[in-house]
């Protein structure tokens, strides 16, 4: 599903198939913080000491992955994790790790927080953010990141409302269906650690 929304994007906004091959007039170059709002004031990180009495409940994210589990949650919703700092940053490419996530749960420090604004859901931004070649704006040689103002002000291709809206209508089928089955194998994943605590105690 992913894949498929991954061949759409490249479809229209790299090979502009849809438009004769050419990038049409109507659109233009702006910015991240045009397209994307953020959320970083409410992250709040955790030391493995403060989780360790906690219930196993909510997902605690890292910079690219769940780190631990909690007993509470500080967002609920569908949002972006754009890792801002460790020891990968971006891939190969120079594209920015990110994580697509629905539901409750709680983030540390290590990912910037994001979801879609101007007409850009959380799918689209997914899509125009993990496309874009962010490696010139990696700082840090023992410890990658990219900071929020680095990251806020990053040139990206922002394409007239009309083409988005129907951007957004051919790929939200595609990210619905795979949330839905991360959101469940997430639910499996918690059963599981709930099992296990109750074998150990």
């Amino acid at each position: 599903m992913l894949a498929t929304a991954q061949a759409v994007y490249k479809a229209w906004f790299v090979e502009y198939k849809p438009f004769g091959g050419n990038c049409p007039i109507s659109w233009r170059v702006g910015s991240v913080d045009e397209i994307a709002e953020f959320f970083d004031s409410m992250r709040k990180p955790l030391s493995s000491l403060e989780r360790a009495d906690m219930a196993r409940i909510y997902p605690y994210y890292g910079a690219v992955s769940i780190v631990d589990y909690v007993d509470d949650y500080i967002f609920d919703g569908e949002y972006l994790l754009l890792s801002e700092d460790g020891i990968y940053v971006v891939d190969d490419s120079g594209h920015p790790l990110l994580q697509h996530i629905i539901g409750k749960f709680w983030a540390n420090n290590h990912a910037h927080i994001l979801k879609g604004k101007a007409g850009f859901t959380e799918d689209s931004l997914y899509l125009f953010l993990s496309n874009t070649n962010m490696s010139p704006i990696v700082t840090g040689a023992a410890q990658p990141k990219i900071n929020q103002a680095n990251l806020k002000s990053f040139p990206i291709t922002i394409p007239d409302s009309e083409v988005l809206d129907r951007f957004n209508s051919i790929v939200h089928p595609l990210f619905d269906r795979k949330l839905n089955n991360e959101k469940e194998i997430r639910k499996l994943e918690t059963l599981r650690e709930l099992l296990l605590s109750r074998l150990v105690s």
